[in-house]
């Protein structure tokens, strides 16, 4: 068998979307613009089993682009890099199986092994092993954030993990304001996010406090909203100007808020955020749940959702600072978070040993992640088992 040759090698379920798929997305476009040649290797990952789960129509089209290359599963593949995305595809398994030997193969891990309740959604280790079964390359872990770094440490010194996040990035130029914020009668807060209730405050009240008009001359306006739990909470949401998911531009639908507002379930845990750097990009003010202090730190107000309402009143009362502070936060994520960084991370990361070392904060001691492998180890084998079962006629 004759063996394909490619620069960058994206294995990927083209099912993802939200900001799994835009980081990637953004990774492939900065490579491409970069000289690189890209192979894309299309998998089918037993994560998803619903009728509802549809390709990514951004993610097919770079298939059809000058320097993609789709690889046909079974092929043998020479890379420089190769980046297997996000750990859940392959910890539930892959129909496709292809032979990869990279120069240097990583894992982006774009969600954390451990959800909010303490419990495991997936094994590193065992998703480690499923891809060398599968692909011939056991990769480095690689981090999306520092909130996953210290989950992903509770398991070394059994994976690997690179000495860099490998974080989310940005073309800034196509994340510029079209308005200024507070510059019209009324003021709009919302937020936008996949239609998912995790990403949602668990609370009817929590939910109507972190986005409730705090008074006349303001609006209500979102973009990816599980209207249907949301009402059976109580939600009241007959104000609100509901927008489908990527019903519009990310960056026109931000542009028509004055401040974003992001609140999510205590059973989640928000692995990057990339949501809340597109809002920073486009100057929004960004009012945030507390536990994403750690991830943006000044960047951003934090609150509980019963003072959003104080805190909206409180940016608006000063329109000029709210814009200067805006626009200084732009600077500091476009520098930050730049795609026109990529090849030099790049650099970076084909040099890089990778690391089994476990200094550093972790997100659980060895015995309490023993005891949660072995509660995900019974709930995979009862799930095995309800699957196996014969339905009565």
């Amino acid at each position: 068998m004759s063996t394909v040759r490619s620069d960058i090698v994206l294995v990927f379920d083209p099912r993802f979307s939200g900001g799994t798929a835009a980081a990637m997305l953004a990774d492939a476009q900065a490579f491409h613009a970069a000289g690189a040649t890209v192979g894309l290797l299309p998998v089918t990952s037993g994560f998803f089993t619903g009728s509802e789960d549809k390709p990514n129509a951004a993610v097919l089209d770079l298939a059809g682009l000058s320097g993609f290359d789709v690889l046909a599963p079974g092929t043998a593949v020479a890379a420089d890099v190769v980046f297997f995305h996000h750990p859940l595809a392959f910890f539930h398994g892959v129909a496709e199986t292809a032979d990869i030997l990279a120069d240097t193969s990583v894992l982006v891990a774009h969600h954390p092994p451990f959800r909010g309740d303490g419990s495991l959604e997936y094994d590193p280790v065992t998703t480690t092993r499923i891809i060398k079964k599968a692909f011939g390359t056991s990769p480095m872990w690689a981090p999306v954030s520092g909130v996953i770094r210290k989950h992903l440490r509770s398991f070394l010194p059994f994976v690997r993990l690179t000495g860099s996040d490998w974080v989310n990035t940005f073309d800034a130029g196509h994340w510029a304001p079209r308005r200024q914020v507070f510059d019209q009668a009324v003021a709009t807060v919302g937020r936008h996010s996949r239609e998912d209730p995790l990403k949602w405050p668990d609370r009817a009240a929590d939910v109507t406090a972190s986005l409730a008009p705090p008074g006349p001359g303001w609006a209500t306006r979102v973009m990816g909203c599980p209207v249907q739990e949301l009402k059976a909470s109580g939600v009241d949401l007959s104000s609100w100007d509901i927008v489908p998911f990527n019903g519009e531009p990310v960056d026109r639908f931000l542009d028509s808020l004055d401040v974003f507002s992001y609140f999510h379930s205590d059973r989640w845990v928000e692995a990057f955020g990339r949501t809340v750097l597109e809002a920073m990009l486009m100057e929004r003010p960004c009012v945030l749940d507390q536990r994403l202090r750690e991830t943006f730190g000044p960047l951003a107000q934090y609150a509980s959702p019963a003072q959003v309402p104080d805190l909206l009143k409180a940016l608006r009362s000063d329109p000029a600072g709210t814009r200067r502070q805006c626009s200084e936060i732009r600077g500091i994520v476009a520098g930050r978070y730049t795609s026109a960084a990529v090849p030099e991370r790049l650099q970076s990361l084909r040099s890089d040993p990778g690391t089994s070392m476990r200094g550093g904060p972790v997100q659980a001691s060895p015995l309490v992640t023993l005891r949660k492998l072995a509660g995900l180890a019974r709930r995979e084998r009862s799930a095995a088992r309800r699957a196996r079962k014969v339905k009565p006629e």
